[in-house]
């Protein structure tokens, strides 16, 4: 299927709560001939989330419009994976300032990025990386990104231009010399049509819930 992609810019993820996660999409449990628990895992894994955002009311209209393009579940989203209790990229401006520069298209959105230079097959448990670029060495248990395909980055090694990061869920190659995000990115499908739909009371906040499904029958 074709779907349209949505990007949602960094400025709307005003998380409340954060809890990206892969999903192992293991089958049911069953029980062997010898009384042994079975769980098969024959799927690719992907990535879901359900954070629950907030919104003032001079976004409201805008996260609103957002939505709307998604269709429902016709198109998908481009999702930055916050998650800063262990990347933050710090140096958080007044949201209404932020807020002003990006309707008057001057704000620009953080992508810190590092390079991946001899590049990475499909299914690789380790990738060398130079760091040097990055804010801060690259913590275990970051998400990182390559071309929109999240991954999850579980011990590391070394550091400066010969860093050797262990990671789980690299579903995809990397090419030599390519850009690696700090602040990983991926596709994502809402579970239902209203998903992400703002609702608001006397005080005009809106605090959306969404559920996220990572769209992985993509080429």
């Amino acid at each position: 299927m074709n779907r349209d992609i949505i990007d949602v810019p960094l400025i709307f993820n005003r998380a409340l709560n954060v809890d990206w996660r892969p999903d192992w999409r293991g089958q049911p449990p069953a029980e062997g001939t010898d009384g042994s628990e079975q769980v098969v895992y024959n799927r690719m894994p992907r990535f879901v989330g359900a954070p629950s955002l907030v919104f003032p009311p001079a976004m409201i209209g805008a996260w609103r419009a957002l939505i709307l393009r998604g269709e429902g579940r016709v198109n998908a989203y481009r999702m930055r994976m916050v998650d800063p209790a262990v990347f933050d990229l710090g140096g958080a401006d007044d949201w209404s300032r932020q807020w002003r520069a990006y309707q008057g298209g001057i704000w620009v959105e953080p992508r810190p990025q590092i390079t991946c230079p001899a590049g990475a097959a499909a299914g690789a448990t380790s990738i060398v990386v130079d760091e040097r670029a990055a804010p801060r060495p690259i913590p275990v248990g970051s998400y990182l990104s390559h071309n929109d395909w999240p991954f999850a980055v579980v011990g590391r090694s070394g550091s400066g231009a010969a860093t050797t990061l262990q990671v789980k869920m690299l579903r995809r190659a990397i090419p030599p010399g390519a850009a690696i995000d700090l602040l990983a990115r991926g596709l994502f499908i809402g579970s239902s049509d209203a998903m992400g739909l703002p609702e608001y009371g006397l005080d005009r906040v809106a605090r959306p819930q969404l559920d996220l499904m990572e769209w992985i029958n993509r080429s």
